[in-house]
């Protein structure tokens, strides 16, 4: 009877299998839902632009975008898991500029640039230094000559240690002589949340989350890190033109597959994300938000994550910032 029985699950099997058909071939991609992985909690800046690329990409591939956020250990957890995922192409990360750009020089990752496939960049995303509505400081000169009369008393948001964010905060108060305590969060959104019930004073945010929230009161925009002012705050001056030329800092989010994924599934992704980075429907929702669309080549963009790294890299050499881990 035993017998019988492995004889039946046998023949069960060899009967879906022939149904089941051949495996799915690269040109035949997607044939499935495609995971993007965001490296930060939701609601963050990442996850919004993630979202409104998610929406856009979905009806050239024919198959759902799915969205899932990894966040923790300053972007590595979901780098790391990218890195390690199947090379077919259905396992993305849409990274920061943190994750390749500035965490690898202060602390150990799993994970080298050469453990990925850059497929296209989405965009580009510029910074203010915000401060909380009530900070007596109404101007950056009297945020100087506060923090300067109170030690180490601010305390200044950042993404998390190592994070783009935190080196930006980093070279501001280095460049206006003063010194913060700077409090890591896991994110952008836990460090909005935050700022906007007054328990930290300062924070290096992306315009993503600051034009709506400085717009609505919710706290205040003393300079943006950009070299000219942004038409988002047109009001708010530079850092520059303020006699601060050295603080100038931009983020950018880019997506990038497993190393080895096939030639033809990085091309067809590298081509379909284009088409939404260069429509205007996509550049005029990331111009309201406060980014920049930025079509890039994956060579292109390679070679651009590689002097971004040379370029943080001396700048945390020079700050002397460290992470134990």
């Amino acid at each position: 009877m035993a017998g019988w029985m492995a004889w039946r699950v046998l023949g069960a099997l060899a009967a879906a299998a022939v149904f089941a058909g051949p495996p799915a071939r690269a040109s035949d991609y997607p044939v499935r839902p495609v995971t993007l992985v965001v490296p930060f909690p939701a609601g963050g800046t990442t996850d919004v632009v993630a979202r409104l690329l998610a929406e856009r990409l979905t009806p050239g591939l024919g198959q759902q975008i799915v969205i899932e956020n990894r966040g923790g250990a300053s972007t590595t957890i979901g780098a790391t898991v990218v890195a390690n995922a199947q090379k077919d192409g259905y396992t993305l990360l849409l990274a920061s500029a943190s994750t390749f750009t500035t965490i690898p020089h202060v602390m150990k990752v799993r994970y080298t640039l050469a453990d990925f496939e850059p497929i296209s960049m989405v965009v580009k995303v510029p910074f203010a230094f915000v401060v909380k509505k009530d900070f007596p400081a109404k101007t950056l000169a009297e945020f100087r000559a506060h923090a300067l009369a109170r030690p180490t008393a601010v305390n200044n948001a950042t993404n998390g240690p190592g994070s783009l964010v935190h080196l930006a905060g980093e070279v501001a108060a280095r460049e206006l002589g003063v010194k913060v305590t700077h409090v890591h969060y896991r994110g952008a959104a836990p460090a909005t949340q935050d700022m906007m019930a007054g328990i930290v004073d300062s924070n290096v945010e992306a315009l993503t989350n600051a034009v709506p929230n400085v717009q609505a009161g919710a706290y205040r925009a003393l300079a943006v890190l950009s070299p000219q002012r942004l038409p988002q705050m047109p009001d708010v001056p530079t850092f520059a033109e303020l006699g601060y030329p050295k603080v100038q800092a931009e983020s950018w989010f880019a997506v990038l597959a497993p190393a080895g994924t096939p030639a033809e599934v990085t091309a067809r992704l590298s081509a379909e994300i284009d088409k939404v980075v260069r429509s205007p429907d996509f550049a005029k929702r990331m111009e309201e938000i406060g980014n920049v669309a930025v079509p890039m080549s994956p060579a292109e963009l390679k070679d651009f994550i590689a002097k971004e790294s040379t370029l943080w890299g001396g700048v945390i050499r020079e700050a002397g910032v460290k992470i134990e881990n």
